[in-house]
């Protein structure tokens, strides 16, 4: 090949003129792979990122989710929770016998790296709990302590005192006392009701406030959103508190509920029951099974279109009523106890028998149910389809 006059390029024979043609061709193909790779680049970029449930609340909502006891260690849930919330609860790893497991002995370690966590992907920790009844969780020491009613309270006052200085000023709120009253509207008979009375709640929240005097202290239970009997007593044991002048922030509802049971109406009552009393309000261990452990458990083997299209309602209408009734001053957020279906403590109770369920928002392997999407429309406003 050589150049002519004015500097182009000619072939002059067929050997190069191949060559010549493959190089041609490889620039055009060069400039348009470069070109079609801009082009899909862009498009991307212009296509925003899913956003995450805590990304479409309304300002200032705890949108929360429990963390099982291997959550730091495997991290395979890490994701989901960073993406969609904003506030953790440690299922087991701040109860009683973790954290104080002898009388002269507390264990903070594996708490704080929770807490640490937390502040590190800027969320917000709800303490659970320091008083609570079951047996597996209350030390050994505190079942069979020496002495009489005074000597039992001081006991538990240096109990709640040291957790609640030990996180002062790191987590946002404490479950206080955790399930005191029994199902027929009665004080629940523990070691703690049966050696102090009902004083022992009292001198919890007080000493709580003593250790820090920010946080949120919250009296939690189940089953207190049907509007019943417990409920009722719930509310009178409330009022006995306020008028005291005890230090509660506010009620926590765990709100292990059915598909069709207990009623909207009845969650609006109890939420506005609390409202009306100046207290803030916290959904704090929602879950919603398709099955209904007090009739056919076994209702359904599987989780069938129709049952998911009725737990997206489900959890839309539990979300929406929420934020309806409890103004943004007294909203203490919202907690979905678990991340994934096959994580749930739901099937490992005694009602279940081990039979499947699917009550939370991610399947067992991490992928968005409807569920959740049901959860995404109320923080966004939509309807309940």
């Amino acid at each position: 090949m050589k150049l002519d006059s004015s500097g182009r390029l000619f072939v002059f024979n067929l050997k190069n003129r191949v060559i010549v043609t493959k190089q041609l061709y490889a620039i055009g193909i060069s400039i348009f792979i470069t070109a079609v790779g801009g082009a899909v680049a862009a498009a991307r970029a212009s296509v925003p990122e899913p956003v995450g449930l805590a990304q479409s609340a309304p300002p200032n909502l705890n949108l929360g989710v429990a963390v099982a006891n291997d959550y730091l260690t495997n991290p395979k849930n890490h994701a989901i929770v960073e993406r969609n919330f904003n506030q953790i609860t440690t299922e087991n790893r701040m109860k009683m016998t973790f954290l104080h497991p002898a009388e002269n002995t507390f264990t903070f370690a594996t708490a704080d790296a929770y807490v640490a966590y937390a502040k590190a992907h800027h969320m917000t920790v709800h303490a659970h709990t320091l008083i609570w009844h079951k047996d597996y969780q209350v030390p050994e020491f505190m079942k069979s302590y020496p002495g009489g009613k005074a000597d039992f309270l001081a006991m538990l006052k240096n109990h709640v005192t040291t957790l609640v200085s030990h996180f002062k000023g790191r987590v946002q709120s404490w479950d206080v006392v955790n399930e005191a009253i029994e199902d027929n509207g009665s004080y629940r008979d523990t070691v703690f009701y049966r050696k102090a009375g009902p004083d022992f709640i009292d001198q919890a929240f007080i000493n709580a406030r003593a250790a820090d005097p920010t946080v949120d202290l919250y009296y939690n239970d189940y089953d207190t959103e049907q509007a019943g009997v417990k409920f009722e007593f719930m509310k009178t044991m409330i009022d006995g508190l306020l008028a005291r002048k005890v230090p509660i922030t506010g009620v926590g509802f765990q709100m292990h509920v059915r598909l069709d049971f207990p009623t909207r109406e009845a969650f609006k009552t109890v939420f506005k029951s609390m409202v009306d009393r100046g207290l803030k309000v916290k959904i704090s261990e929602l879950d919603v099974p398709v099955n209904n452990q007090h009739g056919v458990v076994a209702a359904s083997a599987t989780l069938t279109a129709a049952l998911a299209k009725r737990q997206r309602q489900r959890y839309c209408e539990i979300v929406k009523v929420y934020l309806d009734t409890v103004p943004e001053n007294l909203r203490g957020g919202i907690t979905v106890w678990g991340v994934r279906d096959s994580e749930s403590w739901i099937p490992e109770t005694p009602e279940w028998k081990g039979k499947s369920d699917w009550p939370l928002l991610f399947d067992a392997n991490g992928h968005e149910k409807p569920a959740y999407q049901g959860v995404h429309d109320a923080l966004e406003s939509r309807p309940c389809n």
